[in-house]
This record gives C-alpha cells, sequence and structure tokens, in this order.
C-alpha cells in the first residue's frame, strides 16, 4: 500500500505514550490503588472527529491500524489534535490486577504498530506512531 492508499483506510494519526508521569512504565497500574485509579486504558480523541464517529466521551472504542486493532475508552479532549489520538501504553495481558479488580484485560499497544515504517531522520524503526481509524465497540470483551 503506498502512503496516499493507507491514509484512505486509515485517516487519523496515532501516537503512543505513558498516560501520566505519575504511572512509569505501567507499574502503579499492578498495585491495588494505582489499579483503581488507572485501569482503564482512556484514549484521548478529539471531540470532533469523535463525533464524526458517533463516539462520546466514555464510550468503548476500537482504534484499527494496518497491523492490528486495539480496545480501550474515549477520553474526549479539545487540547489534542483533530488528526492524532493518543493511546496509552502499559497495558497488556500481564494486567494481573483486572482480574480481581474487575477491569478489562487489554491488547498490548504495540499491535498497532508496523516495524517496516522508520523516522527519516534517525533511522529508527517508528514505534510510536500509526495510521489509524477509530469506531464505536459493539462488542467490549477480550478474552485472555
Amino acid at each position: 500500500m503506498s502512503q496516499s492508499e493507507v491514509h484512505k483506510d486509515y485517516p487519523l494519526m496515532g501516537t503512543i505514550g505513558r498516560a501520566s508521569v505519575v504511572h512509569f512504565a505501567g507499574v502503579t497500574q499492578w498495585t491495588y490503588t494505582g489499579k483503581q485509579m488507572n485501569g482503564i486504558r482512556q484514549i484521548q480523541i478529539h471531540p470532533k472527529v469523535a463525533a464524526r464517529a458517533g463516539i462520546k466521551n466514555g464510550d468503548k472504542i476500537v482504534v484499527e491500524s494496518p497491523r492490528g486493532s486495539i480496545t480501550g475508552t474515549a477520553l474526549l479532549w479539545k487540547g489534542i489534535r483533530e488528526d492524532t489520538i493518543f493511546v496509552p501504553n502499559s497495558f497488556g495481558p500481564m494486567q494481573k490486577m483486572a482480574e480481581e479488580l474487575g477491569t478489562p484485560y487489554y491488547e498490548p499497544a504495540n499491535v498497532l504498530l508496523d516495524d517496516q515504517f522508520y523516522d527519516t531522520l534517525s533511522g529508527q524503526q517508528a514505534y510510536k506512531c500509526f495510521a489509524c481509524r477509530v469506531r464505536k465497540n459493539q462488542t467490549y470483551i477480550m478474552s485472555v
């Protein structure tokens, strides 16, 4: 797929990073209190983009890239670029507290990324960005 073709199906730019400096590398969510505070993957999306997709704040959503998809909860925020969504990393099958607290198990954010894309300046693989689209999630259950 050429770069222009991928954006026909995946018009948004997704970026991955830490949800908060307080939650260093996801360790906090493995503790009881941390899990209560940060056990839900909140995906930041601009309200205008969300409205076009029929998504409201708090809706369960799916983020899809050419490589894979992940689930989360929409967090509408006017401070993010309209063409960009933010997916916090540090969620995945190692979330052992999720079972005890009844929060969802999530797919690792890295399923969205593709090893074939590189940063044009550094030559490093672009492990924090990806072309994507979002939609409401009608079936929000992930089995492990």
